[in-house]
């Protein structure tokens, strides 16, 4: 009861460095705490400073949450996308540098030499995604917009006195996710910029009930000007239908995910600012996302040459080309998204949504996933081209050369033109369950390394890691601390835990 009372005091007195108060503590309760990580303790526990308190304050980690650092933002991110991925979901950042039957090595900026045993690791990822991250998030919910017909910059702040219905629904921002939980269709959720010209967009979406999303991307958000009789006709429109979109998203191209089927549109106005909703015609992809359940989406489109790709959870579903447009499109107008954006927005009532773990990042072309081919009894060499892949028993690496033995031959590949490397899952070890006392640290722009705090202070932490054991790592290039991490159905989706 007085850890209750204490944190409740915490909570109502004002910090007086407002504008340096750059960390936050994420209670499980929902509250929030403003200050300064100071570091780990025994316990764990958590210590942490405020300018209005002049002593350090403890806190047991099972109470905890997240630990947001610096606002989401890194020290130092790291200058390499290079990594591999362990069997427990870790993905740690670094330069691979030997491999044989035991072990694998790798080279990092955090942490020094990292070796693995070879049963745990089952992605080396040396050229990941083709091309720089641009954006890894959300942990700032003021890089994102709601919008809506009436508020195309944005929805304005809500009342507290306000009447339910006088509030406009909206995405809800939680933790390091956005949440969909109105019963009413409504809001986009967006960001208007980012994206360049060939880019890869992907990111966690988890749905209950059933999945009814729109996804726009390389949207420029423009529209007509609309006398008032016209805007009011739109905002009729809005909810939810196909008409909506254009007024949203302006010149794009929208995918629409449900969960047995997609469809591409492009989105624009005609010559007399009437919106426009042209499909893109090709055959349906194979998808079977039920009614509830989670995904990992990713697409890739290339503005320059026409190409568009689906892949959901590292499986491809569906290409489409826009080198020739048809359905009365002319072909002079080329490829429709004219802008750098991205949204989403659900399309149908009672269809809670959950947008996490979003990347952007330039696409080099590559059409294909070593993980589409992934298989029981061969690892898969991926190169860089995104078409050539060879099956077999990958032996060593040394010296900068991958080397694979197969049925063709033997082979020894510069990892400088190596995409991805799958290992034969019959050669990983078993997946043991993550303990109780374990924390995941997120890195910045793309990493996530899980194990047991030991201690540190705000700029090192000690952990131990299932496979690599014992670390200590620097957090200049961590944006968050995830110390309680739940399956529960409530604390899932509901924003206020």
């Amino acid at each position: 009861m007085r850890f209750r009372q204490f944190i409740l005091l915490l909570l109502a007195t004002p910090c007086l460095g407002a504008e340096d108060r750059d960390d936050m503590l994420r209670f499980d309760n929902g509250d929030q705490l403003h200050g300064r990580f100071t570091g780990m303790g025994a316990g764990p526990s958590v210590l942490w400073k405020r300018d209005d308190i002049s002593d350090e304050v403890k806190f047991d980690s099972a109470d905890l949450r997240q630990i947001v650092l610096r606002g989401g933002r890194p020290a130092t991110a790291l200058t390499s996308l290079s990594h591999i991925g362990t069997i427990n979901g870790d993905r740690i950042p670094g330069i691979i540098r030997t491999l044989d039957d035991k072990h694998v090595t790798i080279e990092t900026e955090f942490a020094g030499m990292l070796e693995f045993p070879r049963d745990q690791v089952g992605l080396l990822a040396p050229n990941p995604l083709g091309g720089r991250v641009l954006y890894n998030g959300p942990f700032d919910a003021s890089e994102w917009r709601n919008i809506s017909y009436e508020h195309p910059e944005g929805l304005p702040e809500e009342k507290e006195d306000a009447k339910p219905d006088d509030n406009f629904p909206r995405w809800e921002f939680s933790g390091s996710a956005w949440y969909w939980q109105n019963e009413n269709i409504g809001s986009a959720l967006v960001r208007k910029t980012g994206m360049p010209d060939r880019a890869i967009l992907q990111f966690d979406l988890a749905w209950k009930n059933r999945l009814s999303m729109a996804i726009a991307f390389h949207s420029d958000f423009t529209r007509p000007a609309a006398d008032k009789d016209e805007a009011q006709q739109n905002q009729a429109n809005l909810a939810g239908q196909p008409a909506s979109l254009p007024s949203l998203f302006g010149n794009s191209y929208v995918i629409q995910l449900y969960a047995n089927y997609v469809r591409l549109f492009r989105t624009s106005f005609d010559e007399e600012g009437r919106p426009r909703m042209d499909p893109v015609q090709t055959a349906n992809g194979n998808m079977r996302l039920g009614e509830s359940g989670n995904a990992r989406i990713e697409l890739r489109a290339n503005r320059l040459t026409g190409e568009i790709v689906l892949f959901i959870d590292g499986e491809f579903v569906i290409q489409w080309s826009e080198l020739n447009l048809g359905g009365g499109v002319p072909a002079a107008d080329g490829y429709a998204g004219k802008g750098n954006g991205f949204g989403f927005v659900v399309q149908a009532e009672n269809s809670p949504a959950r947008i996490s773990e979003v990347v952007v990042a330039e696409w080099n072309g590559m059409p294909d996933a070593a993980r589409s081919l992934q298989v029981d009894d061969a690892d898969i060499v991926l190169l860089n081209n995104g078409t050539d892949r060879f099956a077999g028993k990958v032996t060593e690496l040394r010296d900068g050369k991958l080397k694979l033995e197969s049925r063709y031959g033997d082979f020894a590949f510069p990892m400088e033109d190596v995409a991805e490397v799958r290992f034969a899952k019959s050669r990983l070890a078993e997946k043991q369950e993550d303990a109780s006392a374990s924390l995941k640290v997120r890195l910045y722009p793309m990493g996530r390394i899980s194990g047991q705090p030991l201690g540190g202070d705000d700029k090192h932490l000690r952990i131990i890691n299932a496979a690599a054991g014992e670390m200590n790592m620097r957090l200049d290039s961590a944006v968050m601390l995830e110390l309680h991490s739940t399956d529960s159905f409530l604390d899932d989706w509901d924003t206020d835990f």
